[in-house]
């Protein structure tokens, strides 16, 4: 049994840590902590903090746990799930904590790692690893981080990290809480494959800082949590088996896995992430390419063999339906300059959004085959756009975040004469074999009781995003009928009730379709050793007890 000793956290006076109190005063002068994107809203928050650095963060966890205060941890509140609205007691933000520490060349595995602040943002790090100028590092008075740096810079390649969620503002630390996932996920996984080490501050005020590749569950699946008094807790994981797909619902559990995929998508339940060390690759040239096609079904059909031929190597493999491509059709000719594209042929009644190598001095055989694949499916690749200079391929980028965005916008406009409506976005993922069953499946639910939809997304992961937009809360409420239904189906199918978006708040119902009671209390077990007395995301994944 490996075992884990946490270790003091410096800590500072209580009294020097910004803080607002009072719900009103909150809601006055700081609205936007008591919400997020989900648009769900906290009536409940007595206190804010605002941390200038982890011994500030430590003085605030020991008095709020000293009164039993509840702790919701904010970030860049960009999650869809209700995960950062305060269910009551006390709101942490972490938005001091966006400085970028190191960059260091891990020589045993031959790769460059970043090491930041959980605030950082990917939108930020994406420009600093480009322009390859880092301002925090630039100031940095530390000797070692600085040749390191220099090396960085010197280095004739480009970098990148790879994962690509839709929500660039998100937090480097919050993506790592939810496992966030995005297109890219296609070809180089979620968030978790590029974790190499976090600093997590626990529930009593203690931290421990994991290395990848250090602590793993004995044969018995157990791990030894040990405080500075010495005192002892077994940890014992989960033992259900994950569905074989994308997956954001629960705690991750695997035979002899390391401690560090535990607080990885654990939605901040068991400690703070203060620090987190990623890897980066090299960045290379790219092609995107719009395929416009005749149905949905032939997308569907096209996309198996895309996924099955080994010789494409695709970034991602996204999806527009037809519904979708005719919404954005309405937005091309309202306001052309927002879609910023050439106008959507009016043959077009599907479309598949890809991405892959692509060199101008090459003849790219890929591309060759890539085509063929195309036309045994009865499509024309000349029925397409294609882009690979750097602007064209930020055009394409923001034409593929344009749909959501639309949705949102129309949605907005509604609620403005029936406030309670809202979105309603699936988030589910099925294995290889049913994909035809969940699109067919979508398709006529949502037909048959004449809904307004658009689906797109990560069609390569099955996991593609059903949005209804309801027209009244009659509508509303079949739909979210229909989300039940197809969450059901998807773990019928051995899928997952939630493929990047996790459980938060608002989604504790559907961990109960894939999960047995027993596998949520073994779940609890695990939450119960770092945080016992439930103060940390109290109404995250679990119901909320300390606020009843």
């Amino acid at each position: 049994m490996h075992t884990i000793i946490s270790q003091p956290a410096s800590r500072a006076d209580f009294k020097t840590v910004k803080r607002i109190d009072g719900y009103e005063a909150i809601k006055t002068d700081y609205p936007i902590y008591l919400t997020d994107e989900s648009k769900l809203v906290s009536t409940d928050a007595n206190h804010l903090f605002i941390p200038r650095d982890e011994a500030e963060l430590v003085a605030v966890i020991q008095a709020m746990s000293a009164q039993s205060i509840p702790i919701t941890i904010a970030g860049s509140r960009t999650g869809l799930v209700g995960g950062s609205v305060p269910a009551c007691g006390a709101i942490v933000s972490l938005e001091r904590f966006d400085r970028v520490e190191s960059l260091f060349f891990d020589e045993d595995h031959q790769e460059w790692v970043l090491r930041a602040g959980a605030y950082v943002s990917l939108k930020s790090l994406e420009a600093m690893l480009k322009s390859k100028r880092f301002p925090d590092l630039e100031k940095t008075e530390d000797a070692s981080v600085r040749r390191s740096y220099e090396r960085f810079k010197a280095d004739a390649d480009t970098y990148l990290y790879p994962p690509d969620p839709t929500e660039m503002s998100a937090s480097l630390g919050g993506s790592v809480v939810t496992n966030a996932s995005g297109a890219r996920t296609f070809r180089f996984g979620a968030t978790r494959n590029w974790v190499r080490g976090l600093r997590v501050v626990l529930a009593n005020g203690e931290f421990i800082d994991i290395p990848r590749g250090k602590y793993f569950a004995s044969e018995e699946g157990t791990f030894e949590i040990v405080n500075t008094a010495g005192e002892r807790r077994t940890l014992t994981i989960p033992d259900y088996r994950l569905p074989e797909t994308k997956c954001a619902a629960g705690f991750f559990t695997a035979p002899g896995m390391d401690l560090i995929d535990l607080f990885i998508g654990s939605e901040g339940v068991l400690g703070i992430v203060t620090q987190v060390d990623v890897a980066l690759i090299k960045s290379e040239p790219k092609i995107s390419i719009v395929q416009f096609l005749e149905d949905d079904y032939q997308a569907v059909r096209l996309t198996a063999s895309l996924r099955s031929d080994q010789r494409i190597k695709l970034d991602f493999l996204e999806f527009y339906s037809g519904n979708a491509l005719n919404l954005l059709r309405r937005v091309q000719a309202e306001a052309p300059s927002t879609v910023n594209m050439p106008p959507i042929p009016d043959e077009a009644r599907s479309a598949l959004f890809f991405e892959l190598n692509y060199d101008s001095q090459s003849n790219n055989d890929h591309l060759v085959l890539l085509q063929e694949i195309i036309r045994q499916h009865g499509a024309d690749p000349a029925l397409s756009w294609a882009a690979h200079e750097p602007r064209e391929l930020e055009r394409f980028k923001v034409f593929r975040h344009l749909l959501p965005e639309t949705v949102n916008s129309i949605i907005a406009e509604r609620k403005k004469s029936i406030p309670k409506l809202h979105k309603l976005g699936t988030d589910l993922a099925v294995p290889d074999d049913h994909l035809m069953d969940i699109w067919t499946h979508y398709q006529e639910n949502c037909d048959a009781l004449n809904l307004e939809w658009v689906a797109f997304g990560h069609i390569g992961n099955n996991h593609i995003h059903v949005n209804i937009l309801p027209r009244s809360i009659e509508e509303l409420n079949q739909g979210l009928e229909l989300y039940q239904l197809f969450a059901q189906k998807a773990v019928e199918w051995g899928g997952a009730v939630s493929a990047e978006h996790g459980i938060g708040k608002i989604k504790q119902n559907f961990l109960a379709l894939m999960f047995t009671p027993e596998q949520i209390s073994q779940m609890q077990h695990v939450k119960a050793v770092f945080d016992p007395d439930y103060l940390l995301n109290p109404g995250d994944l679990f119901p909320c007890e300390v606020c009843a």
